[in-house]
Order: structure tokens, then sequence, then C-alpha cells
């Protein structure tokens, strides 16, 4: 897939996030350059970031939230991993991210999960 828009980019981080977590293989484990899209540097970024900095990022989704993140959805546990890191990482408006975060939760999450994500990463922003 030739992933050109920040929108299409974070779609195909999801999906990436998702099956190395299925595959069950740690995250910090990955080589990143097993699974990038060489032509996109956005995507590239995301999941980079997202795998180099996983225990900063899942400590923050932590702190914001009421439940394990153990317990969480592998799609919005990832779809916050990729808000958190562009959140921490990236001179964005942060409604953006958000935005997209909750799009990314509806198209492919649960049914309800969209609602937690908005939470928590509202709390993130809250709190920062």
């Amino acid at each position: 897939m030739n992933v050109k828009s920040p929108t299409r980019s974070r779609d195909k981080a999801l999906q990436t996030l998702y099956e190395i977590e299925v595959g069950g293989h740690d995250l910090s484990e990955i080589d990143i350059n097993l699974h990038s899209d060489k032509k996109n540097s956005f995507y590239q970024e995301i999941l980079k970031g997202v795998i180099e900095d996983k225990n900063n990022i899942d400590e923050a989704i932590q702190k914001n939230m009421d439940r394990p993140l153990e317990r969480l959805d592998i799609i919005e546990k990832n779809s916050l991993r990729i808000a958190l890191y562009e959140l921490m990482n990236k001179d964005l408006d942060k409604a953006i991210i958000i935005n997209e975060a909750i799009r990314v939760s509806k198209k492919y999450g649960s049914v309800e999960g969209y609602k937690l994500v908005n939470a928590v990463l509202d709390n993130f922003v809250k709190a920062n």
C-alpha cells in the first residue's frame, strides 16, 4: 500500500501495530525496517516513535484512565499510542490528533471504544 496522507499513514500504522501485537510480538522487539513502507516518512516516524517510546506512552495512557492497560482492546490501545506519540512529539494541533484517534477507533475498534480514547486523550491534554 502506498500511504501518502497523514490520515492513511495513521491507519496503516494502526494496522501494523495491530498485526505486531496479535502476532504475539513485544513492540520493543520489532525491527522497524521489517514493517516500514519506505516511501512514507510520516508512517515510518509514527511506527518507529510508538515502538521506541512504548513504555513512556503506555505510562501516559495508564495515568489517564481508570482500568489496567492490559484490559484495553488492541485497537483502542494502539490508537491511543499513536495519538499520544503525536501529542508528546509533534507540533500538530491537539484537536486534529484527538479527532484522528477517535476516527480510527470508530473505524476499526469496538462500538463504544472511541469514547474511552476521547476521555484518555482529553485527560492527557488537560494535565499537560
